[in-house]
């Protein structure tokens, strides 16, 4: 039987330190002069929460509306610039992942296997789809399709307008895996995943034939949690490359459309994702620290770790700063060129799973107790 391991467990293991009894605490908060200025716009509730279940549930946005779900079933939608309620679905299913957004569509993937549409203007339900295993990934939503991961290897496509199936495809699993799965990518004809046996693959997305397939890690070790090699984080694709890493694996770049190898093999391993930009590649590794790489050839340009094993997110670009947040709550604005401190906020008392959202120069995340805070870096007078 195939077992899915929380990544805290893991994280622990992996920061131990001296006896049995003996594990190193998370990083205390350093002080350091704010050299930006912060201002929460709004904040908002959003279900019951789903605290330390690791789920795939991030905030969405069509750019004038900002879409979010709850383990409970509440699925809602909040103005972006001022939080104003729009609408609140009860739907009855434990949401576990989403939503994606489309098409006039808000998709979450459920604890049960199911997918579920809701229409973007009112929350109705469109369509429900039972299609197999737990869904901890982020639907996407393209044109006529969406694409969906599952927990047990498989990449699936349905109609966007029913939900009816159109293609699968199974990927081999490890006896013993993070909980956690990769969100698919669809860039055009092509969609990107990662799976838990450490491979990035890529397929048609009306056919679901493979384009190409590279692995990014390889299992090695005595022990089934040494030999774990997920490509459990979310990969990210800016002009024709996709970025991806694994845990215990490594960082690597690949051409969307042949898979080829635009990088030398960089060992950093990481479990919770990627954020990039025209110029870098910024990885969180597996210890909390935030790595940033040359996008060109994937040399390190600046490391920050003064924030480990504080379960850090992956980093998103914002202006001159890359933001992060952690297990307590926070969010932290580095500096993009050198991953200096630039200022930190606090946007609710528990943890920040998922890579925050943004918005210009907006970032709008989403707790794990349900709490969505949108906040803005504000100018200086002229």
């Amino acid at each position: 039987m195939r077992r899915r391991l929380i990544l805290a467990l893991v994280v622990g293991g992996l920061g131990a330190c001296g006896g049995r009894d003996t594990v190193e605490p998370p990083a205390e908060l350093i002080d350091f002069e704010q050299a930006l200025d912060i201002r929460q716009l709004w904040q908002r509730k959003v279900g019951r929460g789903s605290e330390r279940l690791r789920l795939g549930l991030i905030p969405a946005t069509d750019g004038t509306r900002i879409f979010a779900g709850a383990r409970d079933g509440t699925a809602a939608a909040f103005a972006v610039a001022d939080g104003e309620p729009l609408w609140s679905t009860k739907t009855d299913l434990k949401l576990a992942a989403g939503p994606g957004v489309g098409g006039g569509q808000v998709v979450f993937g459920t604890s049960d296997g199911n997918l579920v549409a809701l229409d973007a203007e009112t929350g109705e339900v469109r369509w429900q789809r039972l299609v197999g295993s737990e869904i901890l990934a982020a639907p996407v939503v393209g044109g006529s399709v969406i694409v969906f991961r599952g927990t047990d290897g498989r990449l699936g496509a349905v109609s966007a307008a029913d939900g009816s199936e159109l293609w699968s495809v199974v990927q081999s699993m490890p006896v013993l895996t993070l909980r956690g799965s990769t969100a698919p990518l669809m860039v055009g004809g092509t969609v990107v995943a990662g799976f838990d046996n450490g491979r990035v693959a890529a397929y048609n997305v009306q056919d679901g034939l493979t384009r190409w397939e590279r692995a990014l890690g390889t299992a090695s070790g005595r022990s089934e949690i040494e030999r774990l090699v997920d490509v459990g984080v979310d990969l990210a694709v800016f002009g024709s490359a996709v970025y991806a890493a694994s845990f215990q694996g490594r960082a690597a770049a690949f051409d969307l459309t042949t898979g080829v190898e635009l990088w030398p093999t960089i060992d950093l391993s990481s479990f919770v994702g990627i954020g990039v930009d025209a110029e870098r590649v910024y990885v969180t590794n597996d210890v909390g620290a935030v790595v940033a790489l040359n996008r060109q050839n994937g040399m390190e340009v600046w490391r920050q770790d003064d924030l480990r094993l504080r379960d850090v997110t992956a980093a998103t670009r914002v202006r001159e700063t890359v933001v992060v947040a952690d297990y307590d709550g926070y969010l932290h604005w580095l500096s993009a060129a050198d991953g200096s401190f630039m200022a930190r906020a606090r946007a609710a008392s528990s943890q920040i799973s998922a890579q925050p959202l943004a918005l210009g120069s907006v970032v709008y995340v989403q707790s794990e107790d349900g709490t969505i805070t949108a906040f803005e870096i504000v100018d200086e007078p002229a």
